[in-house]
């Protein structure tokens, strides 16, 4: 397994992923699988090309085909520069529990570190998806608040944990 920046050339494998995550785990991302179709290939392909060091996707590769993304973001406002968000991890069914997710952030993290002026990393899980909240804890996030009703998924309403990692 392979994990890298993605590029411009992996837009429309990381579209394809995507929306399998938003198909299969609706309760799990903020953002509806409509709301992806609307997003282009192209779109996507732009923003790989045109990616900084504050924002950037992640992907894990298993013999050249892509398993895993992930996304870190960082804030753009002078008096919130000091902080970043870990966005839309996912892993195919096929490839949890071999640590793709672990390496994924691992490498998110280390990426994200680079810059000794983010102080901090924030990010939201689904309170249902405990293998994602025991992973980031094991890399030394902290619960600081729950949000009740965070997401409605059709009549389904989704509860966040929202976590945080204190680098400085």
């Amino acid at each position: 397994m392979a994990i890298r920046l993605l590029g411009e050339e992996d837009a429309a494998e990381w579209w394809n992923l995507k929306m399998e995550a938003l198909r299969t785990e609706p309760l799990a991302f903020g953002k509806a699988f409509e709301e992806h179709l609307v997003t282009t290939v192209a779109a996507i392909a732009e923003r790989f090309r045109n990616r900084s060091p504050d924002n950037f996707s992640l992907g894990a590769f298993d013999g050249g085909k892509l398993v895993g993304i992930a996304t870190f973001a960082r804030e753009a406002g002078l008096k919130e520069r000091h902080k970043g968000h870990i966005y839309g991890v996912y892993v195919t069914p096929a490839q949890r529990r071999k640590g793709v997710a672990r390496a994924l952030i691992a490498t998110l993290l280390s990426k994200a570190r680079e810059d000794t002026s983010v102080e901090q990393i924030l990010l939201a899980a689904a309170t249902q998806q405990k293998a994602a909240r025991q992973l980031y804890r094991h890399f030394g996030f902290e619960t600081y608040g729950i949000e009740p009703r965070a997401l409605k998924v059709g009549s389904a309403y989704v509860d966040e944990e929202h976590m945080i990692l204190r680098l400085r």
